[in-house]
């Protein structure tokens, strides 16, 4: 089997730089996310294995500059900034349209329910590179989010290839029949977080047992579920203490939340921070609550820093997990269970076994290894950069 992945990811690698593919992705976000971070990573990757590729992002007029633009300029990924003048901005698509006349690229990849948008608008428009859409999960916080979210996942079909981070999302899709395809998520290298973390790794450091959460505060993360744990694990008479890394909607709900079930002693709210191996060396446990999932970033981050996990079976997380003895798996949406698994967790001590099972998942899942399953698609779906017929490019939707 790995001699069949290096021979394709040979030959993919070959027709790439042999034939200059060229490749736009487009993201919408302002914060260093989890699909943000990905695509710097891929972008990267593929560039060193001969792909021409740039982003493409958005700023608001009157906004501060975007936290995930001074990322890509740090990664070194080649990024052009849209600029926009309101939430409905039509010239947007003009200015975008523009650009991909200009650039020409073989493949663009988008990602979020805006980039969705934009490609089909152009799409309709004529416009001949292929479209390969990234499905990396939805948030329901509100009606409004939830309608942007259905329009996305309607839209997607009309892309030449959709890619879902699991299979639990590949069954969203069956109706696209052979469009889909499953990339999992890679372990990315952890960076330093800095002084301010490390000053609250220190002060949550020590002989108590440490737990965390770590993920954008919204209903589908679960946070709710891990505080009601939290409390059944104080009525059980266990000493920890558990940290919520992380921001979203849901703060300000889940700190009552907390307030009521009386754990303001044990639990602490950190806010959003954007790299955590300080963080992780302070953990004992990393503790995933969701509800549903594609395949979380801190799942592979957590067993790349030797943390043990407990996380419920959703999502690409069982893929994992699954009989590797990394980590622990627990139905959704049951406190008890969960509060289960993590006492066994802090009870029992950490074996070679176990490590050696981290690192076994790790390396499965490592950026190479992921940047030759993009290298591959994109080479399916550009026949006439490899020798074949002639075919559209490829636009990747994230």
């Amino acid at each position: 089997m790995m001699e069949d992945t290096q021979i394709v990811g040979r030959i993919a690698r070959e027709e790439a730089q042999g034939h200059g593919l060229r490749l736009t992705a487009i993201i919408d976000t302002t914060s260093v996310s989890g699909p943000g971070r990905q695509l710097a990573a891929m972008m990267d990757r593929l560039t060193a294995l001969g792909v021409d590729g740039r982003v493409v992002t958005f700023h608001r007029a009157g906004r501060s500059r975007s936290p995930y633009l001074e990322y890509l300029e740090r990664a070194g990924v080649q990024c052009t900034v849209l600029e926009e003048r309101g939430r409905f901005d039509v010239r947007l698509i003009l200015r975008l349209r523009r650009l991909l006349d200009d650039w020409a690229p073989d493949v663009v990849q988008t990602h979020g329910y805006k980039p969705t948008v934009l490609a089909h608008v152009l799409r309709r428009f004529g416009a001949r590179w292929a479209w390969v859409a990234f499905f990396h999960g939805a948030t329901s916080e509100n009606a409004t989010v939830r309608f942007y979210h259905f329009l996305d996942t309607r839209l997607l079909g009309r892309a030449d290839r959709v890619v879902v981070m699991s299979r639990e999302q590949a069954a969203r899709f069956a109706r696209l029949g052979s469009k889909v395809s499953i990339i999992y998520n890679a372990a990315l290298d952890l960076q330093d977080c800095g002084t301010d973390m490390r000053r609250n790794a220190s002060a949550v450091a020590g002989t108590t047992p440490c737990v965390g959460v770590v993920g954008r505060l919204s209903p589908e993360k679960g946070v709710d579920v891990f505080l009601h744990a939290c409390r059944e694990l104080t009525d059980r008479g266990r000493t920890f203490r558990a940290l919520v890394v992380g921001d979203g909607p849901e703060r300000t709900r889940l700190e009552e939340l907390c307030t009521t079930l009386r754990l303001g002693h044990q639990v602490q709210f950190l806010g959003a921070v954007s790299a955590m191996p300080t963080l992780y060396a302070a953990l004992q446990l990393l503790v995933i609550p969701s509800r549903s999932e594609g395949l979380p970033n801190v799942l592979l981050e957590a067993l790349s820093a030797d943390v043990p996990v407990v996380a419920t079976r959703v999502g690409a997380i069982p893929d994992v997990l699954e009989g590797t003895g990394a980590g622990a798996l627990v139905t959704p949406e049951s406190p008890r269970a969960l509060a289960d698994a993590i006492e066994t967790s802090i009870l029992t001590p950490c074996d070679q076994l176990a490590r050696r099972a981290r690192r076994t998942v790790v390396e499965r899942f490592s950026v190479q290894r992921r940047a030759m399953e993009h290298l591959r698609l994109y080479t399916e779906l550009c026949p006439s950069r490899s020798g074949g017929q002639a075919s559209a490019p490829v636009v990747s939707v994230h």
